[in-house]
């Protein structure tokens, strides 16, 4: 059996529940939790409004059966970014069921500008369902621009866009740092305003690593760099920087400054040399230096995560266990 819902009637579930509310934070009045109707599906939808123009939602449930969900024609000045961690479905024009915009695939997501959205079928199939979706005003992308002119970088403008005209929208690969974000903002220990300062700088945060990679896509990423041989040596000058600092890393902005290539140029570069990106690489290095020293050196696990450039103990022991697929401590006990 499939359940098909209009717009109207896929909110009103939640309003139906709305009595049902869990409360992650009891002294925040603006991050409420609502609970799925039990006939559609199980779960809960939690929305917090974090400042006017940024809105972060964190949706985790499961349908009782398949979903087709019905939304018409919109106008939007939102940037929307949703981010699939767990679950299956797809979205497309009403009038072009085999035009896929929006794919609803665990470790990917989706970015989509301001402007007119046409009617999009949108389908859920009942694997539990874990997705992050940020909202963010277009106001407040253009707060951030250092333009004398007021006007947006050019590798940006097809975000903002006239109510009018058509949306843009592009699909991407969650990458590890922006899986990283998304693991802070879901884990934020914090409550009350402490909470939503934390949350705030992780939305923008995880938006600028999606932003970085518009812009390289933007430029033309995907045409083949052609290298000469004094920039392949600066390149390689690079990854030695990386591991003579695997305490303290270093960013891709220090890193194309001590070496004297533009970030852009660095990036495509490192991989076409090495097959991977300067932080990939740095992430790798310093992973495997841990393990070593876990196993051959007598200290503690936080002494390691600290030689290796790491200042919170549980983002080290997360990254440590996706790599290895053993904790840190339970990998050192191993050798002891």
């Amino acid at each position: 059996m499939t359940i098909r819902l209009t717009w109207d009637e896929c909110e009103e579930q939640f309003q139906e529940a709305s009595e049902e509310k869990l409360q992650f934070d009891p002294s925040d009045e603006l991050d409420v939790t609502l609970k799925y109707d039990a006939r559609y599906a199980r779960g809960w939808l939690r929305r917090i409004d974090l400042r006017e123009g940024i809105q972060l939602e964190i949706d985790k449930s499961q349908s009782t059966d398949s979903t087709i969900v019905n939304f018409p024609e919109y106008e939007s000045s939102y940037i929307t970014c949703y981010f699939t961690l767990s679950g299956n479905g797809q979205g497309t024009i009403a009038s072009r069921r085999s035009e896929i915009l929006y794919p609803y695939t665990t470790g990917k997501y989706w970015l989509r500008s301001c402007g007119l959205n046409p009617q999009i079928i949108e389908g859920y199939d009942i694997k539990p369902w874990f997705s992050v979706i940020i909202y963010i005003h277009q106001s407040i992308l253009r707060s951030f621009e250092t333009s004398p002119k007021g006007e947006l970088s050019k590798n940006l403008q097809n975000l903002i866009r006239p109510l009018s005209q058509k949306f843009y929208v592009r699909s991407g690969n969650i990458e590890p740092m922006m899986f990283t974000v998304l693991q802070q903002i879901l884990h934020c220990p914090y409550q009350g305003m402490v909470k939503r300062a934390y949350l705030e700088s992780k939305v923008i945060e995880l938006m600028a690593l999606v932003l970085d990679h518009e812009v390289v896509i933007q430029q033309g990423e995907a045409k083949k760099v052609s290298l000469k041989p004094e920039q392949i040596e600066r390149i390689h000058y690079a990854r030695e920087l990386i591991l003579q600092n695997l305490s303290k890393p270093l960013s891709v902005a220090e890193l194309s400054s001590r070496v004297g290539l533009n970030e852009f140029l660095l990036k495509r570069g490192f991989n076409h040399c090495f097959g991977t990106s300067p932080w990939k690489m740095g992430r790798e290095e310093r992973l495997e230096t841990a393990k070593r020293l876990l196993a051959e050196q007598d200290i503690s696990v936080t002494e390691v995560a600290y030689r290796v450039g790491y200042a919170n103990l549980c983002s080290f022991s997360e990254a440590f266990k996706r790599k290895f697929d053993i904790s840190p401590k339970k990998y050192q006990k191993k050798w002891r």
